[in-house]
């Protein structure tokens, strides 16, 4: 078993290859910008993935170094050859690039988002870290400005029993009666719920014959998850892969979500659950929106690629979808900031936030600021939140 050591100092090690891997992201942006020739973005890359192999950038001469190590032989004394840049030009890619990412990794203390984070970098031009160039190309580049989504996207429809659950969670008073009206409203979801019932995880050994049986079999909360789930599911029916694996992502964040509200006895099963389901709903959005296509960046977080070229994330556009379905406002501001839980004292946000973070995702930067936040505002202690799983529930609604 390796050391508590050698376990941090991995960890550590990963970060910083992902760190190295997103500056060569944005340093490949900003290189497109500039018209560099292929070879001269071959050579940036490198130095990219290279930059903290210990060797200092902190001036064209650390460059020169590193370039010649990449090269493998000797750079003439008075340039780079002619293909390259010159190495001044190069290092301020570089640099700036591994400064915008530091900014990123920052956001849960300094926020602002990319605006910010390209004006907190204006003081580098006047110390000689990067050139003005370099950093308005990047200002250029970068999406300061949301997209707009396109005139022909309209917000799915929002299914009849997916509105009938809501009621009946915000309703103290709801009985079965209520979730078996929910249920037959439409005959495949009365059919999960029957197979569900009549299934080896309900140890069923006399099959039930009517749906309000299959309903008293299950219990009042399982039956609201079933129908939820499968009255949502196709909405995220799509030819699109990216929405097919999302919902199998979207049912283990509501899944681990229902526990851990269940666990601060103060937040509402119910209400994590379809919280869960909807937090990536915007995706739809963005999937169907033609000016999004660029926000996948290979080696960046799709939130963070979202926030680079697109100036808006799924997050805030689930928030409009919710919006436009008439959600309560607490289910929209948990979808608009569970990416970003320190900007809302919604606490549904930090749960999903939580959830989210459990469920292996990999949507955003990790951070332990953001991480121990949401354990304060839940209560929840860290040993407590990490043995959660997706439930056999879960799975056998991701199976059907």
């Amino acid at each position: 078993m390796p050391s508590v050591h050698n376990f941090a100092g991995s960890l550590v090690s990963a970060g910083v290859e992902a760190h190295c891997r997103r500056t060569a992201a944005v340093a490949g942006l900003i290189a497109d910008g500039l018209s560099l020739t292929p070879e001269e973005k071959d050579l940036l890359r490198l130095a990219c993935l290279r930059h903290h192999d210990g060797v200092g950038l902190l001036h064209p001469e650390s460059m020169r170094r590193l370039l010649t190590d990449i090269l493998g032989a000797d750079l003439p004394a008075t340039g780079v050859p002619e293909r390259l840049a010159p190495p001044e030009r190069l290092t301020s890619i570089l640099q700036l690039a591994d400064a915008f990412d530091q900014e990123m990794e920052w956001q849960p203390v300094e926020g602002g988002g990319v605006r910010a984070a390209i004006e907190r970098l204006r003081g580098g031009v006047e110390g000689g870290l990067w050139s003005a160039e370099v950093l308005a190309t990047l200002e250029r580049l970068a999406r300061v400005t949301p997209i707009e989504l396109d005139e022909s996207w309209r917000a799915p429809v929002f299914p009849q029993a997916a509105i009938r659950v809501l009621r009946l969670m915000e309703n103290p008073n709801a009985r079965m009666a209520d979730v078996e009206e929910a249920a037959r409203l439409d005959p495949a979801i009365a059919g999960r719920v029957m197979q569900l019932a009549n299934s080896a995880l309900f140890g069923a050994r006399r099959r039930v014959a009517t749906l309000g049986q299959a309903i008293a079999r299950l219990g009042f909360a399982v039956s609201q998850k079933v129908i939820a789930a499968a009255a949502l599911k196709p909405v995220f029916a799509s030819a699109d892969p990216r929405l097919r694996t999302g919902w199998h992502h979207a049912l283990q964040v509501a899944d681990i979500a229902a526990q851990l509200a269940a666990d601060t006895g103060k937040l509402d099963p119910a209400e994590a659950y379809l919280s869960g389901l909807l937090h990536d709903v915007g995706r739809i959005a963005l999937v169907a929106t033609p000016a999004a296509a660029p926000a996948e960046i290979e080696g960046c977080a799709p939130v963070y690629a979202e926030n680079l070229v697109l100036g808006v994330t799924h997050a805030a556009v689930g928030a409009r979808i919710g919006a436009e379905w008439r959600l309560p406002a607490s289910m929209i501001a948990a979808i608009a900031h569970h990416h970003t839980p320190e900007e809302t004292d919604t606490e549904m946000a930090g749960l999903l936030y939580l959830a989210e973070e459990l469920s292996g995702s990999d949507e955003d930067l990790p951070s332990v600021v953001r991480f121990e936040r949401c354990l304060k505002g839940t209560a929840l202690t860290r040993g407590q939140v990490l043995t959660y799983r997706m439930s056999e529930l879960g799975h056998w609604l991701a199976a059907a």
